[in-house]
């Protein structure tokens, strides 16, 4: 294989996919060279270390020639470096030094070894014989070694490495090259060797020796795909000042495919940022698909504002769901464009938002728009010295609708208020009461045909009221001096809770548009009671936090939720939730629905995470069969990773089963082993959902200070 590689301080590969193992593949280079200028003036002292004083000559007037006895070394300082020989010519007028026998240069953090060294010391140039060189993590080993410049090396008939020892994991053997410092390393005849097998061969490999980014071309990606062939992805790095950067990305297929991106980074102020992709794909049919996403949030646009974009779009998804190799894409049901403005005063917030959100149901859209819709929110102050609470939300804007024919589409208006007032009781020290109260009147600009097809230019108004209480304690508690952990205490908390909803009906809800929350308000009477149990723990440092609580809850109703079969009880199942908090290490969640009536239980849900240094779990399942169902959903996600080798050998699953199905949905797994100067990693990925199932695998190789250098995807379709 002969390749021209150029490669850039950012990783390589195309910027326009996502998953969860992505950025294990990418490392930086840290090839950061640095030495000192060189100084003016200074003394050049020649010392013998064993105190015997060695042999030392006078041939001229300056010139002095040192041979250091045996088991001894000859010493030679001059400003920043430290030359250590067997033998040492120096002339003290023309700083000229001649160095042979185990010679050791020191500069720096730079360090170079070899047979025989000529160097000049005023401007630090020299040349080095079977030379060995240590810069920055990077090793050098050529018949000849050259500093040619304050920032140049050259090396001929050598090798670069990272790795230590004499038989290096790795290496490149050049022919020769040049180095200059704050701009590139650059190697001709260059042969990549991986546990001595030659790899790959380039005639010509740039490489960055800068301290900062750096334009470029990335490492080239390949692959194959059984639907469209070899793959080559080129991408280029260009730096557009301090605060922007862009990529460009050209993808090449054997099969006619051909793709072409560009992904901008922009930031210009420090609260300001922008990320934006756009990529196009040509099949061999001449049919140009594309996808955009990108970002923009600045929070210094002015004291108190905040603007907000994020957007996401395609010409056909099932074309990239089938086209990434992103789980979420392939699993998306609804695409998504969001803008707002917001801007607080004090106590009230106000909020300009411009949305666009596509519902996707088969081979039918639906699609929302807020185009756009202003928010005014007052958030709960407090009046007569806190003895009652006034807080309010409002909206007004424009709406539109578009759905499959038969349905109602269109646009109008909308304005939303609704203003509430509550106040806490509390009658006595050991219970806890506060009421609310609040009246909401909405304004629709048209409404639904009375044969609900269609919207219809007939405005009308609705209110609905709303009252409530909400109940807490008594409350029974008991302290424990026990130990657990970095707890020095446990307390016990027993409380009961009662709260009470009442929702005035709205109106006739047959003539109303529904577009969000402000719309499916439905008549309710009912009351939830619960009792929760909280575990809190003290620290030694006097902190206190929760460690668990479980909440077993029911809801009562006074009259049945509208559409409900006059079978409903009038007592929903009862509801649990289970948190546990044991810190960073440990979180779960599990929660429960038992019908007690049918003696069943409706749906359960599980999640849980566990983690440390080396090994890390994340685990949910839900499950949901209410009564009567003919179909119950379960759904079963597991990620997580462990060493297998501590430092070396590592295992990193992400699991997504349907059990209702009994099908598998997706299933990926990464295997990284990991050296001391190089990294490599192998991933698999089964996915069965979507247009196109797939499975594909993924090879990446890593070298210590030098970065990606490779990256093969394959794909074979089911």
């Amino acid at each position: 294989m002969v390749l021209l590689l150029l490669a850039s301080p950012v990783a390589g590969q195309s910027s326009f996919e996502s998953d969860p193992f992505a950025s294990r593949f990418r490392d930086r280079p840290n090839l950061d060279i640095k030495f000192r200028m060189p100084e003016a003036g200074g003394v050049i002292t020649v010392t013998v270390s064993d105190g015997k004083g060695g042999r030392q000559s006078l041939i001229s007037e300056d010139v002095y020639e040192t041979q250091a006895p045996k088991g001894g070394v000859v010493t030679l300082e001059y400003q920043d470096i430290k030359l250590t020989a067997d033998y040492v010519r120096a002339d003290r007028k023309t700083r000229q030094v001649v160095a042979e026998g185990d010679v050791v240069l020191e500069q720096g953090p730079s360090r170079l070894t070899g047979l025989r060294l000529e160097m000049d010391l005023t401007d630090k140039t020299g040349i080095l014989t079977d030379g060995k060189a240590e810069l920055a993590g990077i090793l050098l080993r050529g018949a000849v070694l050259a500093k040619t410049g304050a920032r140049t090396f050259e090396i001929r008939d050598g090798a670069v490495t990272a790795c230590e020892g004499d038989d290096p994991a790795w290496e490149f053997r050049v022919r020769d090259g040049a180095v200059t410092l704050d701009d590139y390393a650059k190697l001709k005849s260059v042969v990549f060797r991986l546990g001595g097998i030659p790899l790959l061969y380039t005639p010509y490999l740039l490489w960055p020796a800068l301290r900062d980014r750096a334009s470029g071309f990335l490492i080239p990606g390949v692959g194959y795909s059984s639907s469209r062939g070899g793959f080559l992805g080129l991408s280029y790095y260009q730096v557009l000042g301090r605060s922007a950067d862009a990529t460009v990305t050209t993808d090449l297929y054997t099969k006619k495919y051909f793709g072409l991106g560009t992904e901008l980074r922009w930031r210009p102020t420090a609260g300001t940022s922008f990320a934006g992709t756009y990529y196009t794909v040509i099949d061999p049919d001449q049919r140009w698909q594309w996808k955009t996403a990108g970002s923009l949030a600045a929070d210094d646009l002015a004291p108190r504002t905040r603007a907000v974009l994020n957007w996401i779009d395609y010409s056909d998804i099932a074309f990239f769901q089938s086209y990434d190799r992103d789980f979420s894409l392939t699993s998306a049901r609804t695409v998504a464009q969001k803008a707002f403005v917001t801007h607080s005063e004090g106590p009230v917030a106000f909020n300009l938002r411009l949305e666009r959100e596509t519902a996707l149901y088969g081979t039918s859209e639906v699609v929302l728009e807020r185009k756009p819709v202003l928010e005014a929110r007052l958030r709960p102050t407090g009046l007569f010295g806190n003895k009652v609470f006034v807080e309010a939300q409002t909206s007004g804007g424009f709406l539109r609708s578009i759905r499959p024919t038969g349905q109602p589409s269109g646009d109008y208006e909308r304005l939303d208020v609704f203003p509430k007032i509550s106040a806490p009781l509390s009658p006595l020290p050991w219970l806890s009461l506060s009421a609310d109260a609040g009246y909401r009147l909405t304004r629709y600009g048209a409404s639904v045909s009375a044969d609900g097809r269609s919207l219809v230019d007939d405005p009308y108004t609705r209110v609905t009221a709303q009252a409530g209480l909400e109940l807490t304690g008594p409350s029974f508690a008991r302290v424990f001096d026990v130990t657990l952990g970095k707890f020095t205490k446990l307390k016990h908390v027993l409380e009961p809770r009662a709260e009470y909803q009442y929702q005035t009906d709205p109106g006739d809800l047959s003539r109303t548009p529904v577009f969000d929350e402000v719309d499916t308000i439905l008549p309710s009477h009912a009351v939830r009671y619960a009792l929760v149990q909280r575990l809190l723990g003290k620290e030694k440092s006097g902190v206190s936090r929760e460690i668990a609580s479980l909440e077993v809850s029911r809801f009562h109703y006074f009259e049945l939720p509208v559409g409900a079969p006059s079978t409903t009880s009038t007592d929903s199942p009862l509801d649990a939730i289970l948190r546990v908090n044991a810190g960073s290490s440990l979180n779960f969640d599990a929660r429960a629905a038992w019908d007690l009536k049918a003696g069943v239980v409706t749906s359960t849900s599980l999640s849980a995470s566990l983690g440390s240094t080396s090994r890390s779990m994340r685990f949910s399942y839900y499950d949901s069969r209410p009564v009567g169902s003919v179909r119950p959903s379960t759904q079963l996600r597991f990620g997580g990773g462990s060493a297998i080798i501590p430092k070396q050998l590592r295992l990193d699953l992400e699991v997504n089963y349907d059990v209702g199905q009994g099908r598998m949905l997706e299933w990926r797994s990464l295997l990284t082993w990991e050296a001391s100067c190089f990294k490599i990693l192998g991933e698999y990925r089964d996915l069965r959902i979507g247009a196109i199932p797939t499975k594909d695998f993924r090879i990446g190789l890593n070298l210590k200070n030098i970065g990606s250098f490779l990256d093969f995807t394959g794909r074979v379709s089911n």
